[in-house]
C-alpha cells in the first residue's frame, strides 16, 4: 500500500517539524517522532524561525544593538534545538536541528521545499476568531503553501466549537475503564440522544449503541 511517506526517488521520509520552544510546538515534534520511526529509512528535521528584527536605520548604535540580540537569539535557538535533538534521535536514521531567520510560515515551507519534505508537522492551538488570526496564522499559512502534506497538531481538549456539545463524562469513564471496549454509559447504550449509526467488528464493540435518529 502506497502511502504519502513512500518516496519513488532516493528512498528516504522526510518529515520536518516546526518548533518554537512551547509546549503545543513539543506535542507536535512527539507526532512527529512516533510518525518517522514508522517511515522507511526516516529524517526528522526540526526548524525553529527566528523573526526579523526590528531596526532603525536611523541611529548605527540601534543597528548594533538589534544585531547584538539577533546573534544571542541565535546562540539560545541553538542550544534549545540541541538539546531535543538528542533524545530524538533513536531508531531514526538523522535528525537535524535548523535555525532560521525570519517570518515562521515562510521558513518552514521554505526548508521544506529545500530537503524535499514528505510531511510537515506543525502545532495549533485550534483557536477561532481573533484567536486564530492572532496564534494560528503560522499553520494555516503552511497548510495553504507547503509543498508536500500537513500535520497540524492540537492539544487534545473538549471542542470549543458552540456546535459541538462536550462529551458525556460517564461515557467518557466507561471508555476508560474498559479500555475502549464500551463506548457509552448505560443510558446511552439505550439511547443515543445524537443521530449515529456504524457497522461494528467485532460485534460487542459499542455493544447496544447502534441508533438512527432523523
Amino acid at each position: 500500500m502506497t502511502t504519502f511517506m513512500d518516496r519513488d526517488t532516493d528512498g528516504r521520509s522526510v518529515v520536518l517539524v516546526g518548533i518554537d520552544f512551547s509546549e503545543t510546538s513539543m506535542g507536535a515534534l512527539r507526532a512527529a517522532e512516533n510518525i518517522a520511526r514508522f517511515a522507511p529509512n526516516a529524517e526528522l528535521h526540526l526548524v525553529h524561525a527566528l523573526g526579523s528584527p526590528a531596526v532603525s536605520l536611523g541611529s548605527r548604535a540601534m543597528v548594533g544593538s538589534s544585531q547584538f540580540g539577533l546573534v544571542e537569539d541565535l546562540d539560545r535557538a541553538r542550544d534549545q534545538l540541541d538539546k531535543l535533538v538528542g533524545p530524538a534521535s533513536g531508531g531514526l536514521s538523522r535528525v537535524t536541528g535548523h535555525v532560521r531567520v525570519g517570518p515562521a510560515a515562510k521558513a518552514i515551507v521554505q526548508l521544506a521545499t529545500d530537503i524535499s519534505a514528505d510531511l510537515v508537522v506543525v502545532g495549533t492551538h485550534g483557536r477561532t476568531g481573533f484567536d486564530r488570526l492572532m496564534f494560528g496564522s503560522v499553520a494555516e499559512k503552511v497548510v495553504r503553501t507547503a509543498p508536500c502534506p500537513v500535520l497540524t497538531v492540537r492539544p487534545k481538549s473538549v471542542p470549543i466549537w458552540e456546535q459541538i456539545e462536550p462529551p458525556c463524562p460517564e461515557c467518557v469513564e466507561m471508555q476508560r475503564t474498559t479500555a475502549g471496549a464500551r463506548l457509552w454509559c448505560e443510558h446511552h447504550s439505550q439511547h443515543h440522544q445524537r443521530a449515529h449509526t456504524y457497522r461494528e467488528t467485532p460485534q460487542s464493540y459499542g455493544i447496544g449503541a447502534q441508533t438512527f435518529r432523523e
